[in-house]
């Protein structure tokens, strides 16, 4: 009788903050319940949509304390250096005033 191999894989993900010890990425809280949740969007239009439809279903799933939207660049700066040097202000004004950031990027 002829033999079989069989590869198993798992559909579970491996997040970035349980994957040991170098990851930098902030802890997950347990629950969303009493947080301020922050949707940030990119510049795509289906962004803005997908954020707000997510927005929606944590209200309805848990007791937030309150649901921010911000895009902290109205549009994508047209000069020399990186964006993210652009928008550290903004990112770090939101990062003081919320929880947790979800994020998008969508066309």
């Amino acid at each position: 009788m002829a033999s079989l191999n069989l590869t198993m894989v798992s559909p579970l993900p491996v997040y970035l903050d349980e994957s040991g010890p170098q990851s930098r990425l902030a802890p997950r809280p347990a629950s969303l319940d009493g947080k301020v949740v922050g949707l940030l969007p990119n510049w795509r239009p289906s962004a803005v949509e997908m954020l707000r439809a997510i927005g929606k279903l944590l209200q309805e799933r848990y007791k937030l304390k309150e649901l921010v939207m911000e895009q902290p660049v109205r549009e994508l700066p047209i000069r020399t250096g990186k964006l993210l040097d652009t928008m550290r202000e903004q990112l770090d004004g939101l990062s003081r005033r919320v929880d947790v950031v979800i994020t998008a990027t969508g066309d």
